[in-house]
């Protein structure tokens, strides 16, 4: 039966938003997010909808409100209660492996609409990803959530809403899967170098328009993890 079409709700965009924000970096871990009357004034909304999108986030442990300070990206991944995707994919015992494989046919697809689609902001974005991922590199400090921002940033140059809203659904499972890839595996193995180099084959080949190129360089870069996965049985 057909129902009346309804707008979108005010408080999801301006959760949207602000998640997004999140995803791609632009609020970074510790970062503090302005007012919520500074928000309400630049989004042009009430101070109500922004706190209701703000709680959305708190819920979904991505900031935290510090009592007479503000409100801060949170600095930990958020807690497995709060990742629904996560908690059920635990429950059936899923493996590295199974999320590698399912990485590489949605993650090759995003590099290839990419090098299509990208606009000169993307490019910039995805580079900045590639500079912070270097500077942590020389500090002897490796994030994980910037190597997963790089690959979200990849995903929204798609400019494929499907596959943005799958990626984003992807977010917390993809920390999750990386960071024990990297801790108890990669790390240990010295794998820095060849994965920062295949990380900038793919920015050129999506900086070069090269939709084919991209394509391979992602399954390159996925599959060189997924076969260590499987013979360390991770």
């Amino acid at each position: 039966m057909l129902k009346p079409v309804r707008h979108r709700n005010i408080t999801d965009q301006v959760y949207e938003q602000l998640r997004d924000m999140v995803y791609r970096g632009e609020l970074g871990p510790g970062q503090r997010l302005m007012s919520e009357r500074d928000m309400a004034l630049r989004f042009k909304v009430g101070r109500p909808t922004v706190r209701g999108a703000i709680q959305r986030l708190i819920t979904q442990g991505l900031v935290e409100s510090r009592r007479g300070v503000g409100t801060f990206v949170s600095d930990q991944d958020p807690s497995a209660e709060k990742r629904p995707l996560l908690q059920v994919l635990n429950n059936e015992g899923f493996s590295i492996v199974d999320f590698q494989e399912v990485r590489m046919a949605l993650e090759a697809k995003s590099a290839e609409l990419a090098a299509q689609r990208a606009t000169h902001e993307d490019l910039r974005i995805i580079r900045r990803c590639l500079e912070q991922i270097d500077r942590e590199r020389a500090a002897g400090h490796i994030e994980i959530r910037t190597d997963v921002m790089l690959h979200m940033n990849i995903a929204y140059a798609s400019k494929n809403i499907v596959q943005i809203h799958l990626m984003k659904n992807f977010y917390d499972v993809q920390l999750y899967a990386m960071s024990l890839s990297y801790k108890n595996l990669l790390a240990s193995l010295g794998m820095d170098d060849l994965i920062n180099d295949q990380h900038n084959r793919i920015f050129n080949a999506i900086r070069d328009r090269d939709p084919d190129l991209a394509r391979k360089s992602m399954e390159e870069h996925i599959g060189t993890v997924l076969e260590l996965c499987r013979e360390h049985g991770l």
